[in-house]
C-alpha cells in the first residue's frame, strides 16, 4: 500500500540544477530515486539531501507522485522504461522542465498513470510555474507549489506548444529586433549606451501599452509611414547594412500581416481584379 503523498523521482545527474532542488517541502516528501545507475541515483540523493537511491523502477510502486526530470534527448527511452517496469495505476507522473505536454507519453496513460507537466516560467526566479495535464495531478502540483510558497498557473491541456511560442516570441525571437533597433540607432549616430537606452525605453513603453490595451495598442496611423519607408528608404538602409534592411522589411511585413490582415487581403483582391497597385 502506498504511503500518503510519497514522491518518487526518475532523474539524471543534472537534477541538482533543477527547480526540484530548491523546493524544500517537495523534497521533504521524496522517497525512491531512480537514475541510469544506482551510483548516479545515490549521487542525486546526496545532492538533493533527500530520498533514497533505488536500482529498479518497481521500487517506485510506493509513490503516489513520480517526477521525471531527465534531458529531453533521453525522455522517450525513460518514459518507455518507466511504463514497462513500474506499477503506475493511479500514480501522478509529472514531466518536469520538458517541452513535451501531458498528451504525449501514451505508454504512461495506458498503464493507468495520471500525467501532467510542470515548468518554471523563465525570469520568475522559480516562483511562478505553469502546469497542464490531468486535473487531479495538476491539483496535487498546486498543493505542493503552495507549500513551497510558489504560484502555479494552469495551462489548457496539450497547450505547451503555444506556451513555448509565447516564451520564445518574447525572448529569443524578439532579440534580433532589439539588436536591429540598437544597431540602426548607432548607425544613425547614437552611442551604444544611448541607443540601448532608447531601445529599452521604447520597448518598455510598447509592452506597457500592450498590457493596457491589447491589440488596440497597435497604431494604425503608423502603417502608411511604414509602407512608405520600406518603399522609399529601404535602399538607403541597405546601403548601411543589408541585414538590417532585410530585418526591417520583414518586420514591417509581419506586423502589418498580424495587425492589419484585412488591408493585405484587400490589396491582393484589388491586384487580382486589375485594380491600382
Amino acid at each position: 500500500m502506498r504511503a500518503a503523498h510519497l514522491t518518487g523521482l526518475v532523474g539524471a545527474g543534472g537534477v541538482g540544477r533543477s527547480f526540484l532542488a530548491r523546493m524544500p517541502k517537495l523534497l521533504g516528501t521524496l522517497g525512491p530515486v531512480k537514475a541510469s545507475s544506482f551510483r548516479v541515483a545515490r549521487r542525486i540523493v546526496n545532492t538533493l539531501g533527500a530520498g533514497y537511491a533505488v536500482s529498479d523502477y518497481a521500487a517506485l510502486k510506493s509513490s503516489t507522485l513520480i517526477c521525471v526530470d531527465v534531458p529531453e534527448s533521453t525522455l522517450v527511452r525513460v518514459i518507455a522504461e518507466l511504463a514497462a517496469h513500474a506499477p503506475l495505476e493511479g500514480s501522478a507522473v509529472i514531466l518536469c522542465d520538458s517541452t513535451r505536454d501531458s498528451l504525449w507519453p501514451n505508454p504512461l496513460r495506458a498503464k493507468g498513470a495520471r500525467v501532467a507537466s510542470l515548468n518554471a516560467i523563465p525570469e520568475s526566479n522559480e516562483q511562478v510555474f505553469v502546469a497542464e495535464g490531468d486535473p487531479s495531478a495538476v491539483d496535487e502540483l498546486r498543493r505542493l507549489a503552495a507549500l513551497d510558497k510558489r504560484k502555479l498557473i494552469e495551462l489548457e491541456p496539450a497547450s505547451k506548444a503555444l506556451y513555448f511560442s509565447g516564451v520564445h516570441l518574447a525572448t529569443n525571437l524578439l532579440l534580433p529586433y532589439i539588436a536591429g533597433s540598437v544597431e540602426s540607432l548607432r548607425a544613425a549616430g547614437l552611442t551604444r549606451s544611448q541607443a540601448t537606452q532608447v531601445a529599452q525605453t521604447l520597448g518598455t513603453r510598447t509592452l506597457r501599452d500592450y498590457g493596457k490595451a491589447g491589440r488596440k495598442a497597435w497604431n494604425r496611423d503608423v502603417a502608411p509611414a511604414l509602407r512608405r519607408n520600406v518603399k522609399e528608404e529601404l535602399d538607403r538602409i541597405r546601403g548601411a547594412d543589408p541585414h538590417l534592411a532585410d530585418l526591417y522589411a520583414r518586420g514591417v511585413e509581419q506586423a502589418l500581416a498580424f495587425f492589419e490582415p484585412e488591408s493585405i487581403t484587400m490589396k491582393r483582391i484589388s491586384i487580382s481584379k486589375g485594380g491600382s497597385r
